[in-house]
């Protein structure tokens, strides 16, 4: 025996796309009379009986209209091409449609004969039929007139003129309970009225009731009550005044509240407290399908779980308010948790740049991460290992301690640094990208640098202790690839150094801001406003990995890595105690060789100064053009930039690739 849900949507789903009514005849339009004029053909069509247009009695089904032709006649000789023209079915909203299941339509490039031509436009006839009643338009008929050329050698032309007929439309939606529902009926109409879709003056649509009743559940459920009992759908059409009334029986049961969470199958060694972490609901509050599926959704994006069903069931228990405790049954199957990746870039600044990574996503479970990191570059070098621990204490709350070696060979400094540090940060993801990210944590470093614009003093090492935090305002559409809104961004560091037996403290500060605003379907304008300032000490004091730098792919295209700002008289870059950076891009998205590419323009402009606050004199100008190729990761991004303000020095071209965005 069928569940009671399959029977109802197999009997809804005989009832998609027609409402019952006796044929309507075709009616053909006459001969043309002008001997020069291709001869019309008209189809024939039966005379409509009194019978055909009586009212139906009683409460009508929904049948399926069954076509009254057979398949493909036998192509005769005779063949021909011909064209296919279409009146009337556009106003309706139906003509696309029609193209795509129309045999008439479908095939109309095919070389044909007078007999298939026909058969077609019979199958046409009854499709159309069932279309319009479809969106409750009965009474309707389709006129064709077949024109054949005197010319053996001209295009035969078929012509459609529809008549939709009059629209039915409801005259009345009357929701009650049922014979065994709890309640009172006033309350659950108030309730079920709002969210059914259909309504007395709406078209009898049998597309849009079907919708209505298989989406009933689920807004029931969101509004409060998971379990409801919902009755099939009674329609009764009425052809003397061209209306319809529906007539349903629901029962909505207990209004629900958020129980216990309990997980089961292949856990990953998750619990039933660390699932409630993810959910955004807490034990009383009321019930809501959207709470479900988020929490679903939150078990998704952890990377762990290959498919996970979250099933509300009843808990057995009722509040004194007469609410029902709806516990949820999560059922897991497991992912794999180990990933190996590589990405890798080039500039003419920096050269070839290769990173890799081991990640096992939980190691230390729940949710603990572990990666091992490497980058191999001309100039530079990295081996670090990092613990990560997603949703720890509260969820999209992300607790990381990393260690690592790392050595550069820049133009401006050489170093060698040994760290350790922690944050913890509130993040945005792909299922809930939010308004308010944030970041606090600390850091210890060992570092032996060499100043190579400082030739007298040519190694030191620093000890490090910084305390770095941001803080985030995302109002953008996207995290990978927005095209509209803007991000603020501000960055703090307390540092405290000892270097050679003496103490300096200075404090770092950085503001960041990004627009993004939409030209069209196709065209996007960016633009970028970075200011950074060191206030406390001066630059030569300062670590030289600590000082600004400006140039480079992710600055200022068009120069070296740290190729704008104050040089020495070796022509050495120095670095700076602040910072002004500017981009603006026009960004041109478009399909093409079946590949998602874009275009874009772009100039960039920025400064180092020795000052502590930034200026927006003597600014560096680049631009250039670039190429993106678009995946499901984000956007390969390649570059070719050239300076304006070019010095002795400058390259003429610099070239970039790398992934994602500029900014």
């Amino acid at each position: 025996m069928e569940a009671p849900e399959l029977t109802r949507r197999r009997q809804l789903g005989r009832a998609l796309g027609v409402l019952l009514l006796a044929l309507v005849p075709m009616a053909a339009t006459a001969q043309p009379t002008d001997p020069s004029q291709p001869v019309a053909t008209p189809l024939p069509t039966a005379e409509p009986s009194l019978d055909e247009f009586a009212p139906l009695p009683g409460n009508v089904p929904w049948p399926t209209v069954e076509t009254t032709t057979a398949g493909e006649a036998a192509a005769p000789a005779g063949d021909v091409r011909y064209t296919v023209t279409m009146t009337g079915l556009a106003e309706t909203g139906l003509e696309d449609e029609w193209q795509a299941l129309s045999s008439l339509w479908t095939r109309k490039s095919e070389v044909s004969n007078l007999a298939q031509i026909n058969r077609r436009i019979a199958e046409d006839r009854d499709l159309i039929d069932q279309l319009l009643r479809s969106i409750g338009r009965y009474g309707g008929n389709t006129q064709v007139v077949v024109s054949t050329p005197t010319d053996p050698a001209a295009t035969t032309g078929v012509a459609l003129t529809v008549d939709p007929g009059p629209q039915y439309r409801f005259d009345s939606v009357v929701i009650s309970p049922s014979a065994d529902a709890a309640g009172n009926a006033a309350q659950m109409t108030a309730v079920v009225t709002p969210l059914l879709g259909v309504a007395a003056g709406d078209p009898v649509n049998a597309t849009r009731v079907t919708v209505a009743q298989d989406t009933l559940a689920a807004k029931l459920a969101d509004a409060g009550y998971p379990f409801p009992v919902i009755g099939k759908p009674d329609i009764v059409i009425d052809h003397a005044t061209r209306t319809a009334s529906l007539a349903q029986t629901i029962d909505l049961g207990a209004r629900g509240v958020f129980g216990t969470v309990h997980i089961e199958g292949e856990t990953q060694k998750f619990d039933d407290k660390h699932v409630a972490v993810l959910a955004r609901f807490k034990p009383g509050e009321a019930y809501t399908e959207a709470g479900r599926d988020d929490l679903r959704r939150a078990l998704i994006q952890t990377g762990l779980f290959g498919g996970v069903i979250v099933k509300p069931v009843p808990g057995g228990r009722v509040n004194a308010d007469g609410a029902q405790v709806v516990d949820l049954l999560v059922t897991t199957e497991a992912a794999p948790v180990r990933t190996i990746a590589a990405t890798g870039g080039y500039s003419t600044g920096q050269g070839l740049r290769i990173e890799a990574s081991w990640t096992h996503r939980n190691l230390f479970p729940p949710e603990g991460a572990f990666t091992v990191r490497s980058v191999a570059a001309e100039r530079q070098q990295v081996l670090a290992g990092e613990l990560q621990r997603r949703n720890w204490k509260k969820r999209d709350q992300t607790l990381t301690l990393r260690m690592g070696l790392s050595a550069e060979q820049q133009d401006a400094f050489d170093a060698s640094t040994f760290g350790i540090g922690g944050a913890v940060a509130r993040e945005s993801n792909i299922i809930w990208q939010k308004p308010i990210t944030y970041s606090i944590g600390g850091e210890l470093l060992v570092t032996r640098q060499r100043d190579r614009s400082a030739p007298n003093d040519p190694n030191n090492t620093y000890f490090i202790l910084a305390f770095p935090g941001n803080v985030t305002w995302d109002q953008s559409d996207s995290l990978l690839d927005p095209t509209r809104g803007f991000r603020l961004t501000g960055r703090v560091s307390p540092e405290f150094t000892l270097r050679s037996g003496s103490y300096l403290n200075y404090l770092k500060l950085q503001v960041d801001a990004t627009v993004y605003r939409p030209i069209g379907d196709a065209i996007v304008l960016a633009g970028r406003l970075h200011f950074g300032g060191i206030a406390g000490a001066s630059r030569g004091r300062i670590a030289p990995d600590r000082r600004f730098y400006a140039g480079g792919g992710g600055s200022v295209r068009g120069f070296d890595f740290q190729g704008v700002g104050p040089r020495n008289a070796d022509d050495t870059p120095t670095g700076g105690n602040s910072l002004t950076e500017a981009s603006a891009e026009v960004r041109y998205r478009f399909q093409a060789f079946g590949n998602d590419l874009g275009l874009v323009g772009f100039v960039d402009a920025g400064q180092v100064y020795a000052t502590t606050l930034p200026k927006l004199d003597s600014l560096r100008i680049g631009a250039g053009v670039g190429l993106r190729y678009y995946t499901a990761f984000g956007p390969v991004r390649i570059d070719l930039a050239t300076p304006i303000t070019r010095r002795a020095g400058d390259p003429r071209i610099a070239f970039y690739v790398s992934i994602g965005q500029a900014f």
